[in-house]
C-alpha cells in the first residue's frame, strides 16, 4: 500500500444511546498513539468510526464526565487505570514533548487510483530538473451491503522538505508559473512522544504518563472537556466546557503539545455536527438533506487531509463543524436516525459498478445563484457541482437570469431582491443575501501596500464564473500591479467580504487613485453545492431532501450504503 492510503479494520466500541449495558464501563482497550496516527478507519456494527480533532497545541487540558470516570494509561511501560466519581475532574498537563517529523510537499498533480503510468509520466520533468518527487496514494475504500465506495486518488508532490515554509515558497513560485491546483501535503516521518502528567484538582501529580491519555465513562454518559478551544483565526474565537459521547483520548501532538480527540460512531458524530452547521428549527426535509450532505463530507475527506495529526477530522470549518453532545437537538438528531447511513451518489448504470461520490459541499446562501466547482477552486469540472438559479426555473421573475448570470444582467439581479429559495425561506437574513462593503481610501491605501501595488489606481475583475462569481481580480497601483486569483483570496484581501458574488463601483479623483470602492454583493459563503438557506426554503414548499439534493448535486442520488 502507498503512503497515506488507509485499510479498514474492526473493532467493537461502547456506543451510548438506550443500551442494555448504560450504566457500566464496557470492557475496551484504548488506541495507542501510534494507532491514532495511523487512522486506519474502524468500523462497528457497519458503521464507521470516526478520530475528531477537537482541540491542538495545548499546554493542559480538564477533564471530567457525567458519570464515573475512567482514565486508562501507560506507566513506565506498565498499563494502568484509574477511577473517579462523577465529580471528579484530572488535569493533564504536558511534561515533555517531542514533535513529530514531517516532510512537506508541494501536490501538483491528482488522478485516479489507476492512473500511476500517467503520474509517473507527470513527474518526470520535476525530477529531470533536479526535484525530489513523491506518489502518494490518499483516501479510502469502503466496500458495505454490496456496495464499494472508492474515494482513493494519486497525488504527486514535490519538494519534500523539512520546513513548512520551504514548501509554501515552493508553492509561491509555481504558482506564479502559472499553475493552479496546487495545494500542500504534510507526510508524517515520525510519530512525536512525550510525557503527560495526570493531576488532581489540588495540583498533586498522580502519574505520569507516556504519549497518551484514554479518558471513557460509563454507557450512557458523557466525558467532559473544560474550556475547548473554537473558531482559532475566526472572530468567534473562544473557549467553553464542551461534552463528548464515545471515547476521548489526550495525547502528545504533531507539534510537541496536547491535543484532545473524540473518537465516535459517524452518525452519533453527525447529531453533533448537523445543529452546528444549519439551523436546528429548520424543517425537517432540509434537515434530512444536510445531514446526508454532512455524511457525504465525512467520506470525501477520510484519508484526505490532516496526516500530521492525530485524528481523521478535525471539528472546525476545515472539515466541519462538530460541537459535541451537549448540542444535539431532537430535529436533527431525527434528521440522522431517517437517513442514517445514506449518501449522495452519481447515478449509476450498471448496479454493480462502483458508487462515485458526489462533492457533497455546502455554504449558508448562495445569494439566489449556485456557483461551479472549477470557478471557484480551480478543481477539474464535477457534473454534480453546476450554476444553477436558486428557483424554479419557470418562475417568471427568475426568467432572465434561468440560463447564467451574465455580466449585463448582474447588476440588476444583485441590486433587487429576486424570490429566490433562499430569498424566501423564513429563517432568510436579508444582510446575507444582499450586502454591501464600501472603501475609502486610507483602508485601500492599506489593502494596496498588502498587496504590494502601494496607492491603488484600479481594481479590475479578471473574469466570472456562470454563477456570476469572481475568477480573480487585478490591481493596479503606483508601484505595479497584481493579480488575485479565485474568491476565497480576494475576499479575504478586502477583510472577508461575504461572497465572490459582486460588482464594483470605482470612484477616482483627478490623479487617478481610487478613492472609494463599493461592492454590491449577495450570498454567505462560496456559493458551491447545496445552500443551505435555499434547501430550507425549498423544504417550506414542500420538497423532499431527495429532491433537494438532486437539484443542489445536478440529478444526485441517494444510495443506502451502511
Amino acid at each position: 500500500m502507498l503512503p497515506g492510503a488507509f485499510a479498514l479494520v474492526a473493532l467493537s466500541v461502547l456506543t451510548a444511546e438506550s443500551d442494555p449495558d448504560a450504566g457500566r464501563f464496557l470492557r475496551y482497550t484504548p488506541l495507542t498513539l501510534g494507532e491514532l496516527y495511523e487512522k486506519r478507519i474502524r468500523f462497528h456494527r457497519r458503521e464507521p468510526l470516526l478520530s475528531v480533532g477537537i482541540m491542538d497545541n495545548q499546554p493542559a487540558v480538564t477533564v471530567g464526565a457525567t458519570g464515573p470516570i475512567r482514565l486508562m494509561f501507560e506507566e513506565q511501560d506498565l498499563p494502568k487505570t484509574v477511577y473517579g466519581g462523577s465529580e471528579t475532574r484530572f488535569v493533564l498537563k504536558r511534561i515533555t514533548g517531542k514533535p513529530a517529523v514531517l516532510r512537506h510537499w508541494v501536490i501538483v498533480e491528482s488522478r485516479g487510483p489507476f492512473e500511476r503510468e500517467a503520474v509517473l509520466a507527470d513527474a518526470a520533468p520535476f525530477a529531470k530538473a533536479g526535484r525530489e518527487t513523491k506518489i502518494f496514494e490518499v483516501g479510502t475504500v469502503v466496500a458495505l451491503k454490496g456496495n464499494v465506495l472508492d474515494t482513493r486518488q494519486l497525488e504527486l508532490g514535490i519538494g519534500g522538505f523539512s520546513e513548512r515554509e520551504s514548501a509554501e515558497q515552493l508553492l509561491r513560485e509555481l504558482s506564479r508559473e502559472g499553475r493552479t491546483q496546487l495545494f500542500l501535503h504534510e507526510e508524517l516521518v515520525a510519530i512525536p512522544t512525550g510525557t503527560i502528567g495526570i493531576f488532581d484538582e489540588a495540583g498533586a501529580l498522580l502519574h505520569r504518563v507516556q504519549d497518551a491519555v484514554y479518558v471513557g465513562t460509563v454507557v450512557g454518559r458523557q466525558v467532559r472537556v473544560a474550556g475547548v478551544e473554537f473558531a482559532r483565526g475566526y472572530k468567534n474565537h473562544g473557549r467553553e466546557d464542551r461534552q463528548y459521547w464515545g471515547h476521548v483520548y489526550v495525547v502528545i501532538d504533531g507539534k510537541g503539545q496536547l491535543a484532545v480527540v473524540n473518537s465516535i460512531g459517524a452518525e452519533r458524530f453527525l447529531r453533533g455536527l448537523v445543529p452546528a452547521e444549519i439551523f436546528a428549527k429548520a424543517p425537517l426535509e432540509a434537515l434530512k438533506a444536510q445531514a446526508v450532505t454532512a455524511r457525504g463530507e465525512i467520506f470525501s475527506k477520510l484519508g484526505h487531509r490532516h496526516f500530521g495529526d492525530p485524528f481523521h477530522l478535525c471539528s472546525e470549518q476545515h472539515c466541519q463543524v462538530y460541537q459535541g453532545a451537549q448540542d444535539e437537538q431532537p430535529g436533527p438528531n431525527q434528521a440522522v436516525k431517517e437517513t442514517r447511513g445514506l449518501l449522495a451518489v452519481r447515478p449509476r448504470e450498471k448496479a454493480d459498478e462502483p458508487l462515485t461520490l458526489v462533492d457533497s459541499v455546502y455554504s449558508s446562501s448562495c445569494g439566489g445563484y449556485s456557483e461551479t466547482n472549477d470557478t471557484v477552486w480551480g478543481t477539474p469540472p464535477s457534473p454534480s457541482l453546476r450554476a444553477e438559479v436558486d428557483g424554479a426555473k419557470n418562475d417568471p421573475a427568475l426568467a432572465a437570469v434561468k440560463d447564467g448570470l451574465t455580466e449585463p444582467k448582474l447588476r440588476a439581479f444583485l441590486e433587487s431582491y429576486p424570490p429566490t429559495d433562499c430569498a424566501r425561506a423564513t429563517l432568510a437574513q436579508p444582510g446575507k443575501f444582499r450586502w454591501k462593503k464600501a472603501f475609502k481610501q486610507p483602508e485601500l491605501d492599506g489593502i494596496g501596500e498588502a498587496a504590494g501595488v502601494g496607492r491603488i489606481k484600479d481594481v479590475i475583475v479578471l473574469g466570472r464564473g456562470p454563477g456570476g462569481r469572481v475568477t480573480g481580480l487585478r490591481l493596479v497601483g503606483v508601484k505595479g500591479s497584481t493579480e488575485v486569483l479565485r474568491e476565497l483570496p480576494v475576499r479575504r484581501l478586502f477583510q472577508n467580504l461575504s461572497s465572490g458574488l459582486f460588482v464594483l463601483d470605482v470612484l477616482k479623483n483627478d490623479k487617478g487613485e481610487v478613492v472609494s470602492l463599493t461592492f454590491t454583493g449577495g450570498g454567505w459563503g462560496h456559493g458551491v453545492g447545496m445552500c443551505q438557506m435555499g434547501a430550507i426554503g425549498r423544504a417550506e414548499r414542500g420538497q423532499s431532501f431527495k429532491q433537494i439534493l438532486d437539484h443542489y448535486y445536478g440529478g444526485a442520488v441517494v444510495e443506502d450504503v451502511y
